[in-house]
């Protein structure tokens, strides 16, 4: 996929969306039928470059198929027109959900991991990598959050505003995102240069979420000493009016609900966590689900990174915490294929956060760095699996690193953690 154009009209009252989905498709083989994600939406009309297609839409596939065999390499444009209350999509092992939900005034998008079919038509996997541009139409008093930039807002009718945001990304589908509601943007100041730093917050919770969120510069700076320059445009958190939980990966603009939300900074591990994703899972995506320590595994122990720049509780301190709750889950699975109905367990994140510090120690400070720059460096606007990374990371540290892998992500029983190996620091 090269490109998405998603236009949408949302009604407040009865939740429906009036929608054309327009997809660049760059066939990698010559294709009779172009095959799509969609969930529980009526499609009324497709059209394939420019002409009416002929299509089917069952059990969330959409099937078009072309009057003749597409060529590889030739971009060829699909439009979806579609209608119907979006509603997230069941993910059974999880016994969870994904994509779209109301909120108390409004909606959001939480795509991870299989999510972004809820409202749109797309080829839903991690590493299918576009562009976007979303023009959401919406009544005039509310406001609109999707990711990239804001480019456009204009009068549309009727009492009703169209809002357009850009991204060229590349994006995978299930970090698009988009929040309804009746919000207060709020612009930061202090990050890096040409990053523009804003929010989008329920006007009642604004003060406090504005003291929440108010050291993203001071993350941002730090990340970037850390692990090279921010890789997009923007960047900002967008607090929907609703309890959300855990709050969700999204490029350029992640979700937090109002339970995130406390006036005393009680949640800014999770704040460092999803600005680390920025880099570990957006601009460096991977390669399958079964990656997923990679991505989760650099954002979280970015958690611990930022608790040092503070001077808080250090990296030491915190995999001993780790480590002892790890012992007592003792989870019966392997972390480098946790399968579906574990993989966002909280004890995936813990060792695959351990497994990076233990690396640090393993390799040194200067190998370990680089080894991480390198990685984005190699994978920006891509994505990469744990082959890639395991290779990569003997490649930089010139070490055998086989045992080290073995024992961390391939074998359930817990490692301790080592010494520190030739060149390393002492993060503390």
């Amino acid at each position: 996929m090269r490109r998405y154009r998603i236009r949408l009209d949302w009604k407040p009252g009865s939740g429906r969306i009036l929608a054309a989905a327009t997809l660049t498709v760059v066939p990698v083989e010559p294709l009779e039928v172009i095959e799509l994600d969609l969930a529980r939406l009526h499609v009324s009309r497709v059209d394939l470059a420019g002409a009416p297609a002929r299509f089917r839409h069952r059990r969330r596939k959409l099937l078009v198929a072309a009057p003749r065999p597409l060529p590889a390499g030739e971009p060829v444009e699909v439009t979806v027109h579609y209608r119907g209350v979006p509603r997230p999509v069941g993910i059974p092992e999880l016994d969870d959900e994904a994509g779209w939900f109301t909120t108390r005034e409004g909606i959001r998008v939480s795509g991870e991991p299989v999510g972004a079919p809820s409202w749109f038509p797309c080829n839903d996997r991690p590493d299918d990598k576009a562009a976007y541009r979303f023009e959401a139409t919406v009544p005039d008093g509310w406001q609109v959050c999707a990711n990239g930039t804001l480019t456009q807002r204009s009068p549309a009718g009727r009492g009703r505003t169209t809002w357009v945001y850009e991204h060229a990304g590349p994006m995978a589908p299930y970090l698009a995102t988009l929040a309804i509601g009746r919000f207060v943007f709020h612009e930061q100041s202090g990050g890096p240069p040409g990053v523009l730093l804003r929010n989008a917050f329920p006007e009642r919770l604004a003060e406090r979420a504005a003291h929440d969120f108010g050291r993203q510069p001071q993350m941002l700076t730090a990340f970037t000493e850390l692990f090279g320059p921010y890789p997009f445009e923007a960047y900002g958190a967008v607090v929907v009016d609703d309890d959300v939980g855990d709050p969700q990966e999204a490029q350029t603009f992640a979700v937090f609900g109002t339970d995130r939300v406390d006036g005393r900074r009680g949640y800014e591990d999770e704040v460092a966590h999803e600005l680390a994703h920025q880099w570990f899972g957006n601009s460096a995506g991977i390669s399958g689900w079964q990656d997923l320590w990679i991505k989760e595994g650099l954002a979280t122990y970015a958690e611990w990174l930022w608790w040092e720049a503070c001077g808080e509780a250090g990296a030491r301190t915190l995999a001993a915490e780790h480590l002892a709750e790890l012992r007592a889950a003792d989870p019966d699975t392997v972390l480098a294929d946790p399968g579906p109905a574990a993989l966002f367990e909280d004890w995936v994140y813990s060792r695959s956060a351990l497994t990076m510090y233990a690396l640090r120690l393993t390799a040194g400070d200067e190998k370990f760095f680089r080894l991480i720059r390198e990685w984005l460096a190699r994978y920006r606007g891509g994505n990469g699996g744990t082959r890639g990374f395991i290779a990569l990371a003997e490649q930089v540290t010139d070490m055998s690193l086989d045992g080290f892998f073995q024992e961390w992500i391939y074998r359930r029983a817990l490692p301790g953690i080592p010494g520190p190996g030739p060149g390393a620091g002492r993060p503390e």
